[in-house]
């Protein structure tokens, strides 16, 4: 029997305009087709860590009025239309300064978004973009007890040599877990953890509005096997919640 820790609500559904499916989680993907050039383009390409920090704001003040914010308050606690989403993506687009002109938003970057946010509403909470790799999965198992959506970047693969050690994901079939592709240089939200056969752990994350998963020891293998692995794949750590 497998076992393991997950959040204790639906996580964030979006209705897509083009077939009416429900996401799981927030997509960059709803902005695709923008002209070249534009920033919705960057949106895009770039824009998973800002899609990462929209559903943790949403999904906290899901579960707890005092964390709803003026640009999520008309949303909380139902599937939004992906045009909703839209627009609460882009407010916190804006909270945030945009992204970069090269690349999306840094971990620090989300870190110093978060905290703002949580001094303006005085929240009992702050957040740090963790460096080390020995902690990572007790703080995300930690987080997810506190059913909080957990952050957490597949780092860039900065040598050459690297460049094709990307992280496998896989979808979940009736026989087992499928590898579908792999990518690097992208943030996901982990939603639960599951222990398989054999003490086999998969972390079930939210990645342009679909559920996919990860093998830990994979991930743990590339962070501390690639050149700053552990500084830019890590996580969001979000300490004394409650």
């Amino acid at each position: 029997m497998e076992k393991g820790l997950k959040l204790s609500r639906e996580y964030i559904q979006v209705k897509r305009q083009k077939n009416g499916e429900l996401t799981f989680g927030g997509d960059q993907g709803f902005f695709a087709g923008a002209q070249k050039g534009s920033a919705d383009e960057k949106k895009e390409k770039f824009g998973c860590g800002i899609i990462a920090l929209s559903d943790l704001f949403l999904y906290l003040a899901n579960k707890n009025s005092r964390f709803v914010i003026e640009q999520n308050m008309s949303y909380v606690n139902h599937a939004l239309l992906q045009e909703e989403y839209q627009k609460y993506y882009n407010s916190i687009y804006k909270f945030l300064g945009g992204i970069p002109l090269k690349g999306g938003v840094s971990g620090i970057k989300l870190q110093c978004g978060f905290n703002r946010m949580a001094r303006r509403k005085k929240w009992p909470v702050r957040a740090r973009w963790c460096f080390s790799g020995k902690k990572l999965y007790r703080r995300i198992e930690e987080m997810l007890e506190k059913d909080i959506p957990v952050i957490l970047c597949i780092p860039m693969l900065l040598r050459k040599k690297d460049k094709e050690r990307k992280l496998p994901f896989y979808i979940r079939e009736e026989n087992g877990f499928k590898q579908v592709l792999k990518m690097s240089a992208h943030y996901v939200t982990v939603t639960e953890i599951i222990i398989e056969k054999e003490d086999t752990v998969f972390l079930e994350i939210s990645s342009w509005g679909k559920k996919y998963y990860i093998k830990w020891e994979e991930y743990d293998y590339l962070i501390h096997t690639v050149f700053l692995g552990t500084i830019l794949g890590n996580i969001l750590y979000i300490r004394d919640l409650f």
